[in-house]
C-alpha cells in the first residue's frame, strides 16, 4: 500500500474540504453551541442516544476535564442530562435529550441547506460519485476501532427510561 500517496491525497483534500465544507458548517452553528458541543451530541446520538462521559471523551478524543466543561454548557442549554446508572451508582451517563434530537434534525433541515448550491454545481456523474464516495468514507471510518465501539455501543446500547425532575 502506497501510504504517501494516500497521505497526499488526503492533505490536498483538506484545505478544500475547510473553505466549502467545515468553514461553512462552523458559521451555521447557533444557540451556543460550538463545533465540539455539536459533535459531542453527533456522537452520542451514534451511540444510540446515551453514555459514560469516559467513553464519549474516549471516543472524541477530548480530555475527560474539557469533556465535563463540555457536557456541563450541554446540560446548561438541556441538549443532554446526567443521570446515575441503575446498575451501579457510582457511574454518570449522559443522555441525549428532545431538544438536542430537535436541534440537530432542525440544523439539518434548515440550515444544513447552506450546503445545497455547493451540491448544484456539480454535474449529476460527480454528484452521485460524491453521495458514493461520503458512503465509501463512513463506512471506512466507521471501521476503524474507535469508532466501531461508538456504533457498538448505539447497537448494544439498552435505553434507559427515566423522568426528568
Amino acid at each position: 500500500m502506497d501510504y504517501l500517496n494516500i497521505q497526499e491525497k488526503l492533505l490536498s483534500l483538506l484545505p478544500v474540504w475547510n473553505y466549502e465544507i467545515a468553514k461553512p458548517f462552523k458559521q451555521l452553528l447557533d444557540d451556543g453551541v460550538s463545533l465540539e458541543m455539536y459533535y459531542c451530541i453527533k456522537t452520542l446520538e451514534w451511540a444510540g442516544g446515551s453514555a459514560t462521559m469516559s467513553q464519549i471523551a474516549t471516543w472524541t478524543k477530548v480530555p475527560k476535564q474539557q469533556m465535563t466543561k463540555m457536557v456541563n454548557k450541554l446540560v446548561e442549554q438541556e441538549f443532554v442530562t446526567r443521570y446515575d446508572d441503575p446498575n451501579d451508582r457510582r457511574i454518570v451517563k449522559i443522555q441525549l435529550t428532545d431538544r438536542a434530537t430537535e436541534y440537530i434534525s432542525h440544523f439539518l433541515e434548515h440550515d444544513a441547506s447552506c450546503f445545497r448550491p455547493l451540491l448544484e454545481e456539480m454535474s449529476e456523474e460527480d454528484l452521485k460519485d460524491f453521495d458514493q464516495s461520503l458512503d465509501t468514507l463512513i463506512r471506512v471510518f466507521g471501521n476503524l476501532p474507535s469508532c466501531r465501539d461508538c456504533v457498538e455501543a448505539g447497537k448494544n446500547a439498552e435505553f434507559d427510561h427515566f423522568e426528568e425532575n
